[in-house]
């Protein structure tokens, strides 16, 4: 008998396959339960409600007043800017828990502490205000006939010493009124999503997706662990039950993964690594002109977990910051969370108004905020294309806070729930250790060595820096006298004299890049806003001497509310581009002028017709164009690649009717980031 020798690598397909198809049987997604909408409320002030026993079931009735959750007490008329406790209520139905899994009660974020009880019971406690917590409710779930669950939370929006953010334990004599605060308002409640996560005993705790291109070769290493956790008592998970599957565009890839992993016995937890080389033809990579996206479906056992994710590198070569091999350099915006309304929540109406205004403006790579962002602003960043730093709180934290190794703990706490709710996000290109902290000081200079060391043990597939407001201080004689030394790349924010400030920065650095993480101007400072206007083009044009300039976000793209000293007395700080209901000033056109990639010129020639030239910046910003397209008299020009300094001329013939000729430059994507209008007689 004849028999063909199947090869090896073939072989390892079927096998997998297999594994595959008896895994398919077998699995279903965690299955999740909102719990938003309508919850019963009260303000707690003299701190009697845990004594009077609020969280026992039954104990609050209709005469309490309804919220709908997400919710924020402190720009809610009745509640108005209220500190303290206050408490909300939900009952909810839900079936008994099929055998074999377990029932979680899921935060994505409450300002600032949380105390939770179901049923009567004390569930848990979180402290921090942006990021992601949840419990393991299976055994506090009622098993009365009608399966009525009263959940109860207490909030608690109170700032101090030992709050992150908060106040400060020591501050000059002259500075008094400066320590107690933080500069953007403490915004109560529940703030995100509430929701029920049913789970099998054998679950996904969470994932990392990590890729590395090959960019001479077109491939790419991916490597995802998830990380598992067995509440079973009777049963060991092994490679077996571990199986991924990769999506692009809803279509399924071939992959030829490789699990590997320690078998996780009863009421144990453990890693298992799962690693493929996906092929050429599989890889596109994202960028913030081409956010292609992919889906990791990881399996363990019954359980899936879909991962969104993103396929490029990000790098510091010198002084400058590669992205997939080519440099580039970028303008940014700093986002306070704030809306009238909504205060610090978010919503989808409001996001997309925002992030369109900055896309459309080329702020494109930003320290967008003090604090952990929402995840719905990371999901629209990973599919329209911006460059997101993310940072924790550490807000002007003083030497003895920095020293506390409470206060260490705390902020470790919160990073790690930024980090690991994050660390997928394609958008996501660097984590900030805390901003204008004591950075020159032996406990500034102690925290961010040991900070930077413990980011990276988590993420080493990041770039981390930090925002400082000292480093360019006369005083910092040599690199060592300032904690930037430690950093992957300097922020820097900055307030005037940009260019003499700026090369100190770099007379101490070298090597490094620069990112000027703050600059701007309050409205309320200058006489009109064409003075704001000639402030920002000084700063451009001092930004464009510096070729080792990376970025240059401005403080702010909003106006914010706030209770810090000088604000003004409506309440705003206005130093935004946009007004409070996003209503965009002169400065932000001027801001967008000047942060746009390319320059772009039209002259009348001889014929009538008109000449466009566009020219790709060779300073700051400056990148390389792919596929843009210049839009003018009814006609659609396509730029398919233009490196910085280069140009392309067209020819436009406006129509006969015509009383102006509009011009636009369009990126990927559809925003137009120019826009100019010129007499077509």
């Amino acid at each position: 008998m004849n028999r063909t020798k199947i090869p090896a690598a073939l072989l390892s397909l079927i096998r997998a396959m297999l594994v595959f198809l008896a895994l398919s049987s077998l699995h279903a997604q965690t299955e999740k339960i909102p719990l938003d909408g309508e919850w019963q409320f009260g303000l707690d002030p003299v701190g009697a409600g845990e004594t009077q026993e609020w969280f026992k079931p039954g104990f609050v009735n209709s005469h309490w007043d309804k919220v709908r959750v997400p919710h924020c007490f402190s720009v809610d008329p009745r509640y108005h800017y209220y500190t303290g406790n206050a408490w909300y209520f939900k009952t909810f139905t839900v079936e008994p828990p099929a055998k074999d899994t377990r029932v979680f009660i899921h935060f994505d974020a409450v300002f600032y502490h949380a105390t939770v009880w179901l049923n009567g019971k004390l569930l848990g406690e979180h402290e921090g205000g942006y990021t992601p917590f949840e419990f393991d409710a299976t055994d506090l779930l009622s098993a009365k006939a009608d399966r009525k669950n009263a959940l109860v939370v207490r909030v608690n929006n109170v700032w101090s010493t030992h709050t992150i953010p908060g106040a400060k334990t020591r501050v000059s004599y002259q500075n008094l009124n400066y320590g107690q605060l933080f500069p953007w308002i403490n915004y109560g409640g529940i703030t995100r999503p509430v929701s029920l996560l049913v789970r099998p005993e054998f679950h996904i705790g969470k994932v990392k997706v990590e890729t590395t291109p090959d960019l001479k070769a077109g491939t790419a290493a991916l490597r995802v662990r998830a990380f598992v956790k067995n509440q079973s008592v009777d049963t060991t998970w092994t490679t077996n039950e571990i199986g991924l599957r990769l999506y692009r565009d809803g279509k399924r890839l071939p992959v030829d993964a490789r699990v590997s992993g320690t078998p996780v016995g009863p009421q144990g937890a453990g890693v298992f690594q799962i690693e493929a080389v996906l092929p050429r033809e599989s890889v596109e990579l994202w960028g913030f002109d081409n956010p292609v996206m992919y889906d990791a479906e990881v399996i363990a056992g019954k359980d899936v977990m879909r991962i969104p994710f993103g396929i490029r590198s990000i790098e510091v070569r010198g002084t400058k910051l590669l992205l997939n091999g080519e440099a580039l350099s970028l303008g940014g915006c700093n986002r306070p969370l704030d809306y009238p309304g909504y205060g610090s929540m978010d919503p989808e109406t409001v996001l997309e108004q925002d992030m369109r205004l900055i896309k459309s403006g080329s702020m494109e790579l930003s320290r967008i905020s003090h604090y952990p962002v929402s995840t719905g602003m990371l999901d629209w960043a990973d599919r329209h294309g911006l460059l997101i730093i993310g940072e924790a709180g550490n807000w002007q934290m003083t030497p003895e806070q920095m020293s506390d190794p409470v206060m260490r703990e705390k902020f470790q706490a919160q990073m790690r729930e930024m980090v690991e709710r994050d660390w997928n996000h394609p958008s996501v290109i660097a984590w900030s250790l805390g901003n204008e902290y004591q950075s020159q000081t032996d406990a500034g200079q102690a925290w961010t060595r040991d900070m930077y060391a413990f980011v990276k043990s988590m993420d080493a597939s990041r770039l981390v820096t930090f925002a400082s407001n000292i480093v360019a201080r006369p005083d910092i004689k040599k690199p060592e006298d300032e904690a930037s030394q430690y950093v992957d790349f300097i922020s820097a924010n900055i307030y005037g004299d940009h260019f003499k400030r700026l090369q100190r920065i770099h007379a101490l650095y070298p090597e490094k890049p620069v990112y000027v993480s703050e600059f701007g101007l309050r409205a309320d400072k200058v006489k009109n806003e064409q003075e704001r206007m000639n402030y920002l083009r000084r700063a451009m044009a001092d930004f464009r001497k510096c070729d080792f300039l990376i970025g240059a976000s401005v403080w702010t793209f909003n106006d914010y509310q706030s209770s810090f000293p000088g604000t003004n007395a409506n309440g705003y700080r206005p130093f935004g581009l946009v007004e409070p209901d996003r209503t965009p000033r002169a400065m932000y056109y001027a801001w967008q002028k000047e942060f746009a990639p390319a320059v772009v010129t039209v002259k009348k020639t001889d014929s009538g017709a008109f000449e466009a030239s566009v020219t790709a910046r060779a300073d700051f910003p400056g990148y390389t164009l792919h596929n843009y397209k210049l839009k003018a008299g009814g006609s659609v020009f396509e730029i398919s690649r233009l490196h910085p300094g280069e140009s392309r001329i067209f020819t436009i013939t406006p129509g006969a009717d015509s009383a102006k000729l509009t011009v636009e430059l369009e990126k990927p994507g559809g925003f137009t980031i120019l826009k100019t209008e010129y007499p077509a007689r």
